[in-house]
């Protein structure tokens, strides 16, 4: 069970870094068909879509970013409990 809540957490502490990057990358990098650019959009995209739909679209998509990392800060933290509270 322990392995299980690792693996979760290490996945979303990923993909929050991977939306920093994004927003970091998003400074420099002027070319849309850059190759780091693309890996980037194309892994950060699913967790903006969550975002977008759990919000129904209300909040800007220049700040979907911040929803996204506040979701995902959010579901860290329920698995941190949660597994807190698996443990003997």
């Amino acid at each position: 069970m322990n392995v299980l809540f690792n693996t979760l957490n290490f996945l979303l502490a990923t993909a929050m870094w991977l939306i920093a990057g994004r927003l970091f990358l998003g400074l420099f990098i002027r070319n849309p068909k850059n190759a780091v650019w693309q890996v980037f959009l194309i892994s950060t995209e699913p967790v903006h879509q969550v975002s977008r739909g759990l919000t129904g679209g209300q909040v800007p998509e220049r700040w979907i970013w911040l929803v996204s990392l506040g979701w995902l800060l959010a579901a860290r933290m329920v698995i941190v409990v949660l597994q807190r509270s698996a443990q003997p």
